[in-house]
Parts: structure tokens; sequence; C-alpha cells
């Protein structure tokens, strides 16, 4: 009998957490897996090891404009009881590029996932999107991933692994 090692990594830099943590307490880590990132794919390429990336999909985004442009449309986003747990409440703290605000931007991360050899990028959902969370509908879950699809798509990635954040779902999602 062989047995399989899986290394499954989630890659939400502030989305993941903001819930809980912003750039000053939080902030030096997220700096840290953008140093962290380059150094993991060079072992990973050194030693032929495989990983799945699980991305939300927002670091798919350069810009601010495109950020904002791969929004699904308001009536169908997250309606969170708890307000703190949307993405969206913190898209006015979001600078204009990868460049000037590292913390919630990852493009330039995805190119070198995506160029290393038997790296998988997965969705995360759109938004890091708590499936179970009381406000959630099924059409809310369906936008935020067909958004996250999307922007992958534009990037040329074609998205086969889902890795739902904080390990929440049903059986209809």
């Amino acid at each position: 009998m062989t047995g399989k090692f899986v290394i499954s990594l989630d890659y939400e830099l502030l989305w993941g957490v903001r819930d809980h943590a912003d750039r000053t307490s939080y902030g030096a880590n997220i700096l840290g897996a953008r140093t962290a990132i380059p150094l993991m794919l060079e072992l990973f390429k050194k030693y032929n090891i495989s990983a799945t990336w699980a991305t939300v999909g927002f670091l798919f985004c350069g810009s601010r404009d495109e950020l904002m442009g791969s929004l699904p449309p308001a009536k169908i986003r997250p309606s969170y009881k708890d307000k703190r747990l949307s993405a969206y409440q913190y898209l006015d703290e979001v600078g204009a590029n990868e460049e000037e605000d590292p913390f919630y931007y990852g493009a330039s991360l995805i190119d070198r996932i995506q160029n290393t050899p038997n790296q998988e990028i997965a969705t995360h959902t759109l938004s890091h999107y708590y499936c179970l969370e009381p406000g959630q509908k099924d059409a809310h879950f369906e936008a935020d991933v067909t958004a996250a699809v999307k922007l992958a798509g534009q990037r040329g990635i074609e998205l086969s692994s889902i890795v739902f954040p904080r390990n929440q779902y049903s059986q209809n999602h």
C-alpha cells in the first residue's frame, strides 16, 4: 500500500483574517507570506513537490478597478448577520494596486505559482466566503464562486478544486 501526502496551502493574504485582524495586528505576517511563498516555490521545484494553492479570488486582481469590476451584483453578495465576516465591508481600505497595497493584492505571486511546475491553483472562493454563516443563501455562494472562476480564467487558469474557507460547506455547496 502506498501513502500520499497532500500539501494544500491557503493563499488569502489579509482577506482570510480580516474579520479578526488588520494591518496593524497581523500585517507583518501578511508581508512575511510574500517572502515565504517564493522560497516555498523554489523548494517545491527543486524537490518536485506538488501542492494545491487555495486562492482567494480577489487576489487575482491587479488593481482596484479590476477588483471592483469583479464583484457580483450587490443583491447576490454575502449577507452575513455578523457584518465583520464580509470581505465587502473592507473594500474602502483596499489600495490602488499590488505595489501600493501588498496586503490585499496577490496577482504577482499567482503568476509565480502558475509558472512553477506541479502547482495547482484552486479556489478559496472570491471573497473568502463562509457558506454556513447565518444569512447566507445558495445564490450568494454561486455568485461568489462564479466570479472567482471568471477572474482565474482571465489569467488563463482553469480551476478544478475548491477549498472551503474554515471548512464550511453543506451538501448544496
